[in-house]
């Protein structure tokens, strides 16, 4: 059994206030594997070996959220928390066990008068079927109230009454039930068949005089279309309402540009500059607003930009996964500070480190058991400040405490570890790492600093620690006396190296293995660029700028801001992947073996990141020191021309939140949702992904000037690129996967929120900073929160299976489909809608779950 729980439950009281006999005894006598605790619990339950499989799977069910959590972290390698604290399903499993051996018999024994064993109890409900009727009934909620409160009498009355005043009551119920379902039944028919009538346009006084055998033939015609049939048909009738809309758009479109193809060629017109999003829905709007203000040519691609890194940022302690979560990472890259920001770096790092030292002390104050009740009288005042600033000015208050974070620890310009570092240059930098780790353990244990500390004497610790074998007094006889050490102390002032400061030959080799994964080889970064770029269709005609756009969003007080933040880079920002790809598809090594494969990206063609902020519809642009000044005045226009269709993007969506009741110009809807983002009391700051409807991938110009509403998911493509289909593989065995996982999540979070979703966020709670819980105690909830999904009662998102709709020959389409399963899962079982557009025919085709296609627009 799981020793920390033992430990815990040695000290809580609950088991012998819920009237557990013989509490603590019990727990000591269980076994300590967890396995064994299972097994004698299944027997002394009698649960049967044939029966124990669906029995187990039901208590996993029982609280899915924590079962899935506990499963989850089982199941990674090298997570510090379950390293240190090991969880598994079993460990969690004897635990509900040893509890519901203990209450079962407990309440069998009280309630029943009989033991708590799967036989005992399946006889006596066998031996007395009206009495656990009736029982049934009530924990299925299905008895209405006034006999709901008879049996709640019944059961709670002292002394217990036996078997035979409970088959009385149910007696009773039945024979009063029967007449109240008869009259339930009648009441239902005419409600059925009045309904009926409206949505035929029969008059009631017609249904009034049909002769009763009519009206059973209506009701029979009813019956043979039960309800559970009803949903299903009502989805097709919904999406296909939407579908037919978007497939006649897409038509006309079609046939446009197939009327243009006929035409003479002229020369291609260069682009003012080219912007790569990322295929999210809330990107949709920006880029259309962005290609109608300028000649802008948009992409569309996935957020994490082809990169698979773990990403370390300056000054985090850990790593964000910057890649869908159905990938693994190969490389690492961390932020590090430009080589000419050495004095700033200094003051950043000083302002950082008193950043986390207050929000630690102020952590481990609200923490401990005692100094709440002090903190509340001392230190009021000061949550005083941040509550009304937040409360009644949170634009400003976000402003202000900017600014002084930005004093305090001013910002520092960084670049990324791009290029892998060879052997010899990996030893050094571990080496670099352990001397200032050396020099600190010297101010810190000996007091020696700033000149006491020899670059000689360092190294010769460095030496002495990382070689085990070294007597005391030769590294004396090579280095001198230590300060005032003995040989002796300053032997045992080395082993604290090794100790406490990991100055050993093992974390070494750690450190050495880590750092020579940091970076991408030239060969990796070629095929990254190449790949990415291909996959987007922009491989000729380039633009003096191209624009590589991330997204992240920014909000207060939101355990659900993950969810607003990019999927594919593992619901992080995508800053990252896009200086990333940016810093690699800038070198001229990279665009020499480029050219060779047949992508010539012009000389003063230069790439940008940049991100866009999907809460206030701002963009902020990166590493522009790099940006040569030839083109600063295109960046200028770029840069006011995003700032322009971030207002436009603002406006459209002020329109959908509940809260806007009249069109705002653009310059306040921008203020208005710049507000929502700061505003910590605000449950919805953004709508998110919710109204995702569609995958496209296709041609821009198969979109372009199409408004869709942000409801679809648009990726580039140009099957022509792609003679061996090779990208259209990966784009549908990976991110149309991501996409339909977000469809998914919308539809049954919608469909069934209590269930599928998380409810509301006004009762939930961060728990453990691993997800959140309704009030003080419930399932570790999953799935989207109300406010995500409805407006108000009514749905905002429309519950649709996703609609993927691509551009490409339908045998192209149909042979990557029969080389992977997870395809056939999507299409065959009708998860996933598939239609495809034949270019050269101008026509739509539907992809049916028996494998044919069906025509259902086009000439």
């Amino acid at each position: 059994m799981s020793g920390a729980w033992k430990t815990l439950t040695w000290l809580d009281l609950n088991g012998s206030l819920w009237g557990i006999r013989d509490w603590q005894r019990k727990l000591e006598a269980l076994p300590d594997r967890s396995e064994d605790a299972i097994l004698d619990a299944l027997e002394a339950l009698g649960v049967p070996e044939t029966a124990r499989l669906q029995y187990l799977a039901l208590h996993l069910a029982a609280l899915p959220g924590w079962a899935a959590f506990i499963k989850w972290r089982a199941e990674q390698q090298g997570y510090s928390w379950q390293e240190t604290y090991p969880a598994s399903l079993v460990k969690y499993l004897s635990i509900r066990l040893f509890y519901e051996r203990e209450l079962v018999r407990q309440v069998c024994r009280e309630e029943l008068g009989i033991e708590g064993t799967f036989e005992t109890i399946r006889s006596h409900m066998e031996s007395h079927p009206l009495a656990y009727h009736l029982r049934q009934e009530r924990v299925a909620g299905r008895l209405p109230g006034h006999w709901s409160r008879r049996v709640d009498r019944l059961r709670n009355r002292w002394p217990k009454h036996g078997i035979e005043a409970w088959e009385a009551l149910a007696s009773r119920y039945l024979t009063d039930s029967a007449d109240w379902h008869r009259r339930a039944a009648v009441r239902s028919a005419a409600w059925r068949l009045v309904a009926l009538a409206k949505v035929l346009g029969i008059a009631l006084a017609e249904l009034l005089n049909s002769p009763p055998t009519d009206l059973k033939t209506l009701l029979d015609w009813l019956d043979a279309f039960p309800e559970t049939q009803h949903g299903p048909r009502w989805l097709e009738a919904f999406e296909v309402g939407y579908q037919e809309s978007l497939f006649a758009q897409v038509a006309r479109r079609v046939g446009k540009l197939g009327a243009l193809a006929q035409e003479v060629p002229g020369e291609e017109v260069r682009p003012q500059a080219q912007a790569v999003f990322c295929i999210d829905v809330r990107s949709e709007p920006l880029r259309r607003h962005l290609e109608a203000i300028g000649d802008y040519e948009t992409f569309g691609f996935a957020g994490f930009f082809i990169c698979f890194v773990r990403y370390r940022a300056l000054g985090s302690h850990h790593d964000t996964d910057q890649y869908p979560v159905i990938m693994k990472a190969r490389n690492l890259v961390r932020e590090i500070p430009r080589s000419y920001h050495g004095d700033m770096l200094s003051r950043h790092r000083t302002g950082a480190r008193l950043f986390r030292a207050g929000h630690a002390l102020l952590h481990d104050l609200k923490e401990h058991v005692i100094t709440p009740y002090v903190m509340v009288e001392s230190l009021g005042w000061f949550y005083c400040l941040p509550f009304v600033g937040k409360t009644l000015f949170p634009v400003w208050y976000r402003k202000l405490s900017g600014w002084f974070k930005r004093i305090v620890a001013p910002p520092v310009s960084t670049t990324l570890t791009v290029d892998k570092l060879s052997k010899s240059e990996a030893e050094e930098m571990v080496a670099s790492e352990q001397r200032a780790v050396i020099r600190l353990a010297l101010r810190e244990r000996v007091g020696l600093h700033g000149s006491q500390v020899s670059p000689e004497l360092v190294e010769a610790l460095r030496r002495r620690a990382l070689n085990g074998q070294e007597s005391a007094g030769s590294f004396m006889n090579e280095s001198g006396r230590l300060a005032d050490l003995s040989a002796e102390e300053a032997t045992a002032f080395i082993e604290d190296l090794r100790r406490h400061y990991q100055i050993d030959q093992r974390w070494a080799s750690v450190q050495k293995e880590r750092i020579t994964r940091t970076g991408f080889t030239l060969d990796e970064q070629v095929f990254t660029v190449e790949t990415a770029l291909r996959m987007m269709g922009l491989t000729r005609n380039f633009a003096r700028l191209v624009l590589l756009c991330a997204h992240g969003s920014t909000s207060d007080n939101n355990p659900f801001e993950a969810a607003l933040d990019c999927g594919a880079c593992g619901g992080n920002e995508g800053k990252p992947n896009a200086r990333l790809l940016v810093a690699m598809a800038n070198k001229p090594q990279v665009r020499e073996r480029l050219a060779k494969n047949g992508i010539q990206i012009p000389p003063d063609t230069h790439f940008v990141s940049g991100q866009i902020d999907t809460s206030t519809d701002e963009a902020q642009l990166f590493d522009l020191e790099d940006i040569p000044p030839t083109h600063r005045k295109d960046l200028a226009r770029l840069t006011e021309d995003l700032r322009e269709a971030g207002r436009l993007t603002s406006q459209e969506r002020c329109a959908r939140l509940p809260e806007v009741t009249a069109a705002l110009p653009p310059r306040q809807a921008m203020s208005h949702v710049r507000r929502r983002s700061a505003d910590w009391s605000q449950v919805r700051p953004e709508w998110g992904l919710s109204g995702n409807t569609a995958f496209i991938i296709a041609r821009r110009q198969v979109t372009k000037r199409l408004n869709l509403e942000g409801r679809t998911f648009l990726h580039s493509y140009d099957y022509l690129e792609d003679p061996s289909s090779r990208l259209l593989e990966v784009i549908m065995t990976a991110p149309q996967v991501v996409t339909q996982w977000i469809n998914m999540e919308h539809y049954f979070s919608t469909v069934d929120n209590d269930v599928y979703g998380s409810g509301s966020k006004i009762y939930h709670n961060v728990v453990g900073r691993i997800g959140v819980m309704s009030g003080m105690q419930s399932d570790l909830r999953t799935g989207l929160a109300w406010q995500t999904v409805m407006n108000g009662e009514v749905p905002y998102h429309e519950p649709m299976r996703l609609l993927t709709l691509i551009e490409a020959p339908r045998v192209r389409i149909e042979a990557l489909i029969h080389r992977h399963e997870v395809l056939q899962r999507f299409y065959h079982n009708g998860w996933v809608h598939l239609v495809a557009v034949e270019r050269g025919e101008g026509a739509l085709y539907r992809y049916l779950p028996t494998g044919e296609w069906r025509r259902v627009a086009g000439d």
